[in-house]
């Protein structure tokens, strides 16, 4: 008798939790019809965008705009994803509809935000949560203070970037699951490079991070760096991981390629050093990590201290309760099983409350 194996288990609840974003985000915009066009959402992106979707209707790869805030060239700005394929089918697939500039905005991000979901949904579920914490997780990961209030109403390339951060931790950890094949390396390469396209510098370096953490965590946990040969349909440590990530840079080179070169001399690299201070996230400001509406001083982009709400600290409140809970009522238990998440979490936030330099200037990008 032949058993079905159902390849997709996920499936409906990660379309659930996409869906149910995409909902939040109608109530939104039935609330206030400009809520995803803001500052320079509506001074800079859109318009680069319609003229990204001119180009490709004529058959030119949008290289160059005369719409761009800072510059022309839309390569060296990395901020409008020139080198994602997603973002440029998303952008095309859109203008194809007689939508407004706001209702454009509107569709973009929404569509981001899916995405989003979607992959923070596969994450979880990767990691053995039940389907309604993973559908949890996915509405935290899209619906975060920081994505909302930021990326997907001012500054696209934040979400652009980050709606893969979620797929490529999945793709990275399959790449380490020593039960799966030797093709378990090509997993990462399409998310890291969707991510390194995605248009924006922090989330490049929160990957960095994220595999600098994974690739410590293997090697502790298996004692080994490369593939064992005494396991050959799974075996191994990092490698497979390693030339997975090797491959989506390589997909990716022309977007770093670009920033490398362009970025010297550049009106974004010659800001002064008080700059550097500002929107570290102050220490007092912790507890809006359960009170968005907790106000302390924060340094503004003049580097001015003002009362600030914890707007970008929101993250649905129950998470951060939940783990204080639990590091009161079972410390050693959840330090125990944890330990490695906890240490990551303590590095990000250390990172989000200290200066620093050039264009990676504003510690509070590292919230999500």
């Amino acid at each position: 008798m032949k058993i079905c194996v159902n390849r997709w288990p996920n499936f409906p609840g990660a379309i659930m939790a996409g869906l149910i974003v995409v909902g939040f985000c109608v109530l939104l915009l039935w609330h206030d019809p400009l809520v995803f066009w803001n500052d320079d959402y509506e001074l800079s992106v859109l318009p680069v965008f319609a003229d990204i979707s001119r180009s490709w209707s004529e058959g030119h790869l949008p290289l160059l705009s005369p719409y761009s805030w800072v510059c022309s060239n839309l390569a060296g700005e990395f901020q409008y994803g020139t080198f994602s394929i997603f973002v440029n089918a998303a952008v095309v697939g859109i203008w194809k509809f007689p939508l407004t500039f706001p209702q454009q905005a509107a569709a973009l991000s929404i569509t981001h935000l899916f995405v989003l979901a979607i992959g923070a949904f596969l994450l979880a579920r990767d990691r053995k949560l039940s389907v309604p914490l993973s559908i949890f997780v996915a509405l935290i990961a899209a619906l975060n203070g920081w994505i909302i209030c930021w990326g997907a109403t001012d500054w696209f390339g934040a979400l652009g970037a980050f709606a893969w951060l979620p797929w490529a931790w999945w793709s990275l950890e399959r790449a380490l699951d020593r039960q799966r094949t030797h093709w378990r390396f090509l997993w990462p390469a399409p998310f890291v490079y969707l991510v390194v396209t995605g248009g924006f510098p922090y989330t490049v370096l929160m990957l960095l991070l994220l595999i600098a953490w994974l690739s410590i965590k293997s090697v502790v946990e298996t004692k080994t760096w490369a593939v064992a040969t005494a396991n050959p349909s799974g075996g191994g440590s990092i490698l497979p991981m390693l030339i997975g990530v090797a491959l989506g840079l390589g997909m990716s080179a022309p977007a770093w390629l670009a920033i490398f070169d362009y970025v010297h001399g550049s009106a974004r690299a010659l800001y002064a050093s008080a700059a550097h201070w500002q929107w570290i996230v102050p220490w007092r400001a912790l507890p809006g990590f359960i009170l968005p509406c907790w106000t302390v001083n924060w340094a503004d982009f003049s580097t001015n201290y003002l009362p600030h709400t914890a707007t970008e600290l929101a993250s649905g409140l129950v998470a951060p309760a939940a783990l204080i809970a639990g590091l009161i009522w079972r410390p050693r238990m959840l330090v125990r099983r944890m330990n490695w998440e906890l240490t990551l979490l303590l590095l990000v936030l250390l990172l989000a409350m200290i200066p620093t330099a050039g264009v990676f200037r504003w510690s509070f990008r590292w919230l999500p």
